[in-house]
C-alpha cells in the first residue's frame, strides 16, 4: 500500500494530521486499495492456509481479516456519526482489540466480507453532507484523537499493519504448502484425446497411453546417454593419427610450409 506505515506507527500523531490533507476520494483511494491487497493475499491461499493458526494465541489469516472487516464496520458507523456532528452517539468502549475475528468462515465468504466493506465505504462516502463536520474526534488507544477523515486513514493503516501480520503466519512453521490445482487427472490427460494440440496427427508416440507412454520415455531416457557416449568416442577415435606415421622433418616439412 501507498501509506508509510512505519512512520505513521512509530509517529502516530500524524495520522489525523495527514488525513486532513486528503480529499474524500483520496482518502477512498487508499482504504480501497488496502482492501485490494487484502483480496491479492488470499489470491493465492489455500482454505486450509488461512486457517492455520501459528499457536493457539496467535490469529489465524482468516482471524485477522475477519477481525479486519468487523472493525471497519464500525469504524464507517463513526465515520458517518462524526461528520454528521452526532459524536455524543460514540461509544468508545466498542473498540475492543481482537472483536470479530472468526476462523470459521471459507475463502469466499472471506473476499465477500471484504466486497461488503468496500460497498459500505463507496456508500457513506457518497452520501456525507455538504459541509462534513470535521471537528469532532474519538480517540484512538495509540493514535488519538481522530476526526471522520482521520479514522478512514487509520483503517487504511490498520489494513496494511495487518497485513505484515498475515506474513508471518505464512512464513511461521507448519504453514501448509500450497494445494496442487493439476486437471485432468493423469490417467485421463495420458488418453490420446487429450494430449498436447501442438502433437503432430500421425505421431506414433499419440497412441502410446498409460504405462506404455511411461515405458517408452524411460527407454528413450535410457538409450541416450549411450548414443551421446558412442558419439564422442566416435569423435576421439577420427582425431587420433593413424599408427606409424612420422612427423616429417628437414627439408619435406620446410617444402611444405
Amino acid at each position: 500500500m501507498s501509506l508509510p506505515l512505519r512512520e505513521l506507527v512509530d509517529h502516530p500523531e500524524l495520522v489525523n494530521e495527514r488525513a486532513q490533507a486528503l480529499d474524500w476520494d483520496e482518502l477512498l483511494y487508499d482504504y480501497e486499495r488496502a482492501l485490494d491487497d487484502d483480496l491479492a493475499l488470499l489470491a493465492g491461499l489455500s482454505e486450509a492456509q488461512i486457517h492455520f493458526k501459528p499457536t493457539p494465541e496467535e490469529f489465524s489469516i482468516c482471524e485477522v481479516l475477519t477481525h479486519d472487516a468487523d472493525s471497519d464496520r464500525l469504524f464507517w458507523m463513526w465515520v458517518k456519526l462524526l461528520i454528521e456532528d452526532r459524536r455524543d452517539e460514540i461509544n468508545p468502549a466498542d473498540l475492543i482489540s481482537g472483536d470479530g475475528a472468526n476462523n470459521v468462515i471459507g475463502l469466499e465468504a472471506l473476499r465477500g466480507e471484504i466486497e461488503a466493506c468496500r460497498a459500505l465505504a463507496r456508500t457513506l462516502i457518497d452520501a456525507r453532507p455538504d459541509t462534513p463536520a470535521l471537528t469532532p474526534t474519538s480517540p484512538h488507544p495509540y493514535f488519538g484523537e481522530l476526526n471522520g477523515k482521520g479514522w478512514i486513514y487509520f483503517m487504511a493503516l490498520h489494513h496494511g499493519i495487518h497485513l505484515r501480520q498475515c506474513a508471518r503466519v505464512i512464513a511461521a512453521r507448519g504453514f501448509p504448502p500450497a494445494e496442487s490445482v493439476q486437471h485432468p487427472a493423469a490417467d485421463e490427460y495420458l488418453q490420446p484425446r487429450n494430449r498436447k494440440t501442438w502433437l503432430a496427427p500421425n505421431d506414433k508416440a499419440k497412441e502410446r497411453t498409460g504405462a506404455k507412454a511411461i515405458a517408452h520415455k524411460r527407454d528413450k531416457a535410457k538409450k541416450r546417454p549411450a548414443a551421446k557416449a558412442q558419439g564422442r568416442t566416435s569423435a576421439r577415435v577420427k582425431k587420433q593419427k593413424p599408427v606409424g606415421q612420422k612427423r616429417p622433418s628437414g627439408k619435406k616439412a620446410a617444402a611444405r610450409r
